[in-house]
């Protein structure tokens, strides 16, 4: 293993970002001001135990979520999504940006199509592509990612607009 300088630990710094969930959080060495006049953080090499989180609930019954990361000028994210057996989305949607599911445990079936992802299981909604209804068929957990924002408008089976990012 090599040993790092203090002269080179400092410069070990990413450009500023505004990011946000629990690791950057955790992760942030110091403030700074962007381009624009906000404030950005900058970061180091960045770990996260997901078992230290809690499951945050939105406000669709059987929907919970642990933030990993989000970029708050882009909209995209990685999260832990989890759905309580029967939980689901209710209606046809479509979303602003790609969306990328990896499935760690459960069955989660798109109710049109009969499509289930199982453990295992990789998902790719192309932005704009319509899907569901969906539903758990077991407690499922799934990496959910964004490369971009999560809706055009906010769903109304969200009562806040806070679920809807």
């Amino acid at each position: 293993m090599t040993d790092i300088t203090d002269e080179e630990w400092a410069a070990n710094l990413s450009e500023p970002a505004a990011y946000s969930g629990e690791a950057p959080d955790r992760s942030r060495e110091r403030l700074e001001t962007g381009p624009g006049g906000e404030v950005m953080g900058r970061f180091r090499e960045i770990l996260l135990r997901t078992d230290d989180l809690d499951w945050v609930d939105k406000t669709l019954a059987g929907l919970s979520h642990k933030m990993l990361w989000r970029d708050d000028a882009s909209g995209a994210s990685i999260a832990l999504v989890r759905f309580q057996p029967g939980a689901g989305i209710p209606s046809r949607h479509a979303h602003a940006s790609n969306q990328f599911m990896f499935c760690l445990r459960g069955r989660y079936t798109y109710v049109p199509t009969g499509l289930t992802l199982t453990e295992g299981s990789f998902y790719w909604n192309p932005k704009g592509s319509l899907h569901g209804p969906t539903r758990a068929e077991e407690e499922t957990v799934l990496l959910e990612i964004y490369d971009g924002p999560h809706y055009p408008t906010q769903p109304d089976w969200y009562a806040s607009p806070d679920d809807a990012r």
